[in-house]
């Protein structure tokens, strides 16, 4: 029987109801998210005082009939003790790193003399408590940290810029301790928006090169060697002439070096991406005193703390910005994000967005097309896509100062390019001009192409001075046609060497390489030392673009050098290259190099020597055997007397059979 009771205890101790989980079921406890199981639940009594689940032992150590109960707890001779009252819950911390562990307990009934009708157990014998457990877990879900920054502005010439930098947490557990430090390195940070609120703190960040700005000066003597500013306690240990031994205590940590007149001394005091320091300029030392300038590093960032960022949910800055007046033409603003999940794993996150400034000048080179040649057209005509006044080309460059303020002495240089000319005939032009803020300016020329063509003109330039800075800009190099005629010639010849006596056929051709008719007349001479035979030595008509023409005559060489001269080239057009000149060119019997042969169609009654009949077999035999005519005729004359006698023997030889 006592067995029996003891196996029934023991099953009694173990029976406990597990309640239905819930969804996401975690908890903050002193700044660290916990996360429990599935809750279970039990009655402990005096006959069934403990039950053990997890590890843990849970044992009832008393009751006061008043609805509370004292417990005990214990894992792995860890024992821990605590009262619940009915409806509180209990933690008992079984940590022993930054990860906690436990078991949570709420007391659901505890019995209670004064409750009517009794809540749970028998006065005085039997006290009991329903209690309900849950057991810590690992928390795995995490937290996502995401940091943007974004820029904006009015107009790309507003001098001030809007920044918003958004924190996210997009993660499934909450950031905890999240530090955003802006960086805007040569921008100044304007009171406004969330800046004017107070909650930021400025600071100098050590990611850029630190500038200083002047604080005020000090005379300090023997008698008054020390001053307190800002945290830093300042004073010359020894004054000598021309040097100061300075020591700077801040915080605690002390520095010391020594000071020269008219140079400076850097007191650094950092702590990681913050810079804390102070720089000191010694204007005057003597043994007797010494004026010291006291220098800070200028601000380049700003700080904004969140105790806690929950899962799921952002933070949001806005900060106002005024671009200074420089020549700087990029600015950035960064964001550095640093937090830590509740187990203290850290998070840190970056990002930037960069601003592009216009350049101070925008400058721009334009130009007309221009027209070559005869009064073909009206002054102001259109040719397609051509359209010019008469032959002029007009250039025009336009300069804009993009600026919100005035700049002087700005100097405009433009080149005339090789191939064209300007009233004066100047090969360069230039001015010099000052510019209000939003100014526009224009400048014009006139040029004049010598011939037809394509042509790409060079860049003007632009250069000024600004914030005690030169600086230069180049314009585009546009691109302008000039049409016109343009003609083009060749000579060619049958023959590369030629010898007194011989007949030359040649051939003049004519070609207009332009894009432009034209009205031409050109005249070939007879050579020197030749005879004309036939054929036309002019020609007069319009070439179109791309049309040919050709002067075609036939001469007999009567030297064995001849040169031909540059034909007479005659048209309206005047004032600029209209052809290409040809130059005088001579064959003789001596030409190395064979020119090419003309297909040359002679003109009528041209009088060309005929080419010699080709000599026949006969008479190159006769030629060569001359002894053989002879020969010939002894030996047909053998072969006649030869078949007489044979005829004759057969006739013979008929009359003796009969």
């Amino acid at each position: 029987m006592r067995l029996l009771f003891s196996i029934l205890a023991a099953m009694i101790v173990v029976i406990f109801t597990v309640n239905s989980a819930v969804a996401d079921d975690c908890e903050i406890h002193d700044e660290q998210e916990i996360c429990w199981e599935d809750s279970k639940s039990t009655t402990l009594s005096w006959t069934y005082p403990q039950v053990t689940q997890g590890g843990y032992t849970m044992e009832a150590r008393d009751f006061d009939w008043l609805g509370s109960i004292s417990m005990r707890v214990s894992k792995n001779g860890v024992v821990k003790e605590g009262v619940l009252t009915e409806g509180e819950s209990y933690l008992f911390d079984f940590s022993n790193n930054s990860t906690f562990e436990g078991i949570k307990i709420i007391a659901d009934k505890v019995s209670n003399i004064n409750s009517f009708p009794t809540n749970i157990g028998t006065f005085p014998r039997d006290p009991q408590a329903k209690i309900a457990f849950k057991l810590s877990i690992p928390n795995k879900k995490k937290p996502t940290l995401e940091l943007e920054v974004s820029t904006e502005r009015r107009t790309e010439n507003d001098l001030t810029i809007t920044a918003k930098i958004d924190t996210k947490n997009s993660g499934e557990s909450d950031l905890v301790d999240t530090q955003v430090r802006i960086l805007f390195d040569g921008l100044e940070v304007m009171n406004e928006f969330d800046f004017e609120k107070g909650s930021m703190i400025e600071l100098t960040s050590s990611d850029y090169e630190i500038k200083w700005e002047n604080v005020s000066s000090y005379d300090l003597t023997p008698g008054n060697p020390g001053i307190i500013m800002n945290g830093y306690f300042i004073k010359v240990l020894n004054f000598s002439n021309k040097t100061a031994l300075i020591n700077i205590d801040y915080s605690g940590s002390m520095k010391t070096d020594e000071l020269p007149e008219g140079g400076s001394i850097v007191f650094g005091f950092s702590r990681e991406n913050e810079y804390n320091g102070i720089r000191i300029l010694g204007m005057h030392i003597s043994n007797y005193s010494a004026k010291l300038v006291v220098q800070y590093p200028k601000r380049n960032s700003v700080k904004q703390r969140y105790p806690i960022i929950l899962a799921g949910s952002s933070e949001s800055i806005t900060l106002g910005f005024r671009i200074p007046l420089s020549t700087r033409k990029t600015y950035t603003v960064s964001a550095i994000a640093t937090a830590k999940d509740r187990k203290g794993n850290n998070y840190s996150k970056s990002a930037s967005n960069t601003i592009s400034l216009q350049n101070t000048f925008k400058i721009n080179k334009i130009t007309s097309d221009s027209i070559l040649g005869e009064s073909l057209y009206p002054k102001n005509s259109r040719v397609g896509e051509i359209a010019s006044i008469k032959n002029l080309t007009y250039v025009m460059i336009t300069v804009d100062n993009l600026a919100n303020y005035p700049v002087n002495n700005v100097k405009l240089k433009d080149t005339i390019l090789p191939g064209f000319e300007e009233d004066g005939n100047r090969t360069s032009i230039s001015w010099n001009f000052d510019m209000n803020a939003r100014d526009h300016k224009e400048f014009t020329y006139m040029i004049m192409a010598k011939r037809q063509g394509v042509y790409n003109l060079p860049r003007a330039q632009l250069t000024w001075n600004e914030f005690q800075e030169d600086f230069s800009l180049e314009s585009n190099g546009p691109r302008t046609i000039v049409s016109g005629p343009y003609i083009v010639m060749e000579r060619s010849f049958n023959k590369s060497n030629i010898n007194i006596g011989d007949t030359i056929l040649a051939s003049l051709s004519i070609t207009n390489n332009g894009d432009m008719p034209i009205n031409i007349m050109i005249n070939d001479s007879v050579p020197q030392n030749t005879t004309f035979n036939s054929g036309t030595l002019s020609f007069s008509g319009f070439l179109r673009p791309t049309e040919s023409a050709r002067i075609d005559y036939a001469i007999t060489a009567n030297d064995d050098v001849i040169e031909f001269k540059p034909p007479e080239m005659r048209s309206n057009n005047q004032g600029f290259e209209w052809y290409e000149p040809l130059p005088s060119l001579k064959i003789s019997g001596y030409s190395p190099v064979p020119a090419a042969t003309p297909t040359i169609i002679p003109a009528e009654n041209a009088k060309i020597p005929q080419k010699p009949q080709g000599k026949g077999i006969i008479r190159m035999i006769d030629e060569r055997f001359p002894w053989l005519e002879g020969a010939i005729s002894i030996i047909t004359l053998l072969s006649g007397i030869l078949l007489l006698m044979i005829l004759n023997k057969k006739k013979y030889f008929r009359t003796y059979e009969k």
